[in-house]
């Protein structure tokens, strides 16, 4: 069993991997000391050996596209090749899907489901 910071529901959890490109170790430490505050982080490290990025948040809360404006504040930026972009579409579906996921209220045993009528 895993554990997770306090408050973090791990259904809704998203876990990403960014391959980052011009990374020193100045603005590396402040990318994870800024991603690392925010609430609904449940962990972040950085590989500065090969520049990936890993991130486990809740992605009720929220998304990719905010990460990457984190560290592209801080001068770095995430790798443009073809593998990257591919991996970065699908990561804002799964967001997508997971927030989604998190508004939505179940039909309850026999209840008829919400926006459905009989023909």
């Amino acid at each position: 069993m895993t554990t997770h910071r306090f408050g973090i529901n791990p259904g809704f959890l998203a876990k990403h991997k960014v391959k980052l490109h011009k990374l020193d170790p100045t603005n590396a430490s402040k990318i994870l000391a800024e991603i690392d505050e925010l609430p609904w982080i449940d962990q972040v490290s950085l590989n500065s050996k090969n520049g990936q990025l890993k991130m486990v948040y809740e992605a009720s809360h929220h998304n990719i596209d905010e990460m990457i404006a984190i560290i592209e504040k801080h001068g770095a930026s995430i790798s443009n090749d073809f593998w990257s972009r591919i991996k970065l579409g699908w990561q804002r579906q799964i967001d997508e899907n997971i927030k989604d996921n998190a508004k939505h209220e179940a039909a309850c045993c026999s209840k008829i489901p919400p926006g459905y009528r009989r023909k």
